[in-house]
């Protein structure tokens, strides 16, 4: 006993495959996944090759569609990272993160190992990277790290390394 679950698409037209293309290509307007989009087209790929040999079956047509969403989602992933830019200015927006190894004052004592410190007349929250360092006001201190907006710092030794 033989069963062709996709005998349904035996002799169908390659317009139902350009609709579903269509289909998926509003989906992906709606979505923006970038996901769809490659699934459209394999959907037109189908349709191509179904117009090209119209006596595919309809396992062949499933299959083919299986293996160029395959294909177009990676290659299609792969592309798009290849074009994204760089990062041009990697500190744009991430004001804390600018400021690792720079300079700054200890404004007030710090309190197990948790303070204040200014940058550029700005005040921030910071914290001893050695909890067997404790600054005092006026300590100078070196920005090492962050930890989402609390700079991690150092004191700053005599020699004027951290």
């Amino acid at each position: 006993m033989n069963i062709d679950l996709f005998a349904f698409l035996d002799g169908i037209s390659p317009w139902w495959w350009v609709a579903l293309a269509l289909a998926l290509g509003v989906a992906e307007l709606l979505t923006f996944t970038y996901f769809l989009l490659w699934l459209g087209l394999a959907a037109f790929t189908v349709a191509l090759l179904l117009a090209l040999f119209p006596e595919l079956s309809g396992t062949l047509q499933v299959f083919a569609f299986a293996v160029l969403a395959i294909f177009y989602t990676v290659a299609g992933w792969a592309w798009l990272r290849r074009r994204q830019p760089g990062e041009e200015h990697p500190g744009l927006n991430r004001r804390a993160a600018a400021m690792i190894g720079r300079q700054a004052v200890a404004v007030g004592a710090f309190r197990a190992g948790v303070g204040w410190v200014e940058i550029d007349g700005i005040r921030w929250r910071a914290r001893v990277k050695d909890r067997t360092e404790t600054p005092t006001e006026g300590d100078t201190v070196t920005i090492t790290g962050v930890d989402g907006t609390t700079l991690i710092v150092a004191i700053r030794s005599e020699s004027g390394r951290p």
